[in-house]
């Protein structure tokens, strides 16, 4: 794991300063990356003063938006490069190195936390320990927005290898099932949203006792 996350963290840092022109272009799987962000804002409510926690948080594209309706945001990136970026975008958001496995933040310190376009990145083995490291930080009541490179099946993640051809980057792009049973693991109950033929959405929440 300790290697993955290096070379992660060595790919992110290389990708920073062109990072924002490569996703507004929106090649291959990152095609319509604004307005699935767009889309999948919509699906978690946040209210004024409450603390959200974006994981992946990038040049922060995805924690502006929850920012705008009133969200305090804090950041976390397993990219220090990234972070610097996110920084001068963003000079008042508390901003921290870290990743799913491992977030350098308090037990039940935040109100909401989101993830767009990070979470293919776990092994498949990772998903439960990763949702249980999330759900530790978060206030009783909480949420999880998940975004990425997602299906509702195989079905449609074959018709979208197919459609992008070349294009496709064969990463470990999740399919709904498996996220649904990795949150089953860990007492969660999930639902999905599909964004585009290439984007989906799952808001994640502690089953009702």
């Amino acid at each position: 794991m300790a290697d993955r996350l290096s070379e992660t963290r060595r790919a992110f840092d290389e990708w920073a300063d062109s990072y924002e022109e490569d996703v507004r272009k929106g090649l291959g799987v990152l095609e319509g990356h604004d307005q699935s962000l767009a889309r999948a804002a919509k699906l978690l409510p946040v209210e004024p003063g409450q603390k959200l926690l974006d994981v992946g948080v990038g040049t922060g594209a995805f924690g502006v938006l929850f920012e705008e309706r009133g969200a305090t945001v804090t950041g976390v990136d397993i990219s220090p490069r990234m972070l610097e970026l996110a920084g001068r975008n963003h000079p008042r958001w508390p901003l921290h190195e870290g990743h799913f496995m491992a977030l350098p933040l308090a037990d039940s310190s935040m109100d909401a936390v989101v993830s767009a376009f990070a979470f293919h990145h776990l092994e498949t083995a990772e998903r439960p320990d990763a949702l249980r490291e999330i759900f530790r930080v978060l206030r009783r009541g909480g949420a999880f927005l998940l975004v990425d490179i997602l299906f509702a099946d195989e079905g449609a993640k074959d018709l979208a290898r197919r459609r992008l051809g070349e294009q496709w980057e064969e990463e470990n792009y999740a399919v709904f099932p498996d996220v649904a049973k990795a949150a089953a693991e860990v007492g969660l109950v999930a639902a999905f949203s599909r964004l585009s033929d290439l984007h989906g959405a799952v808001l994640l929440k502690p089953k009702e006792r």
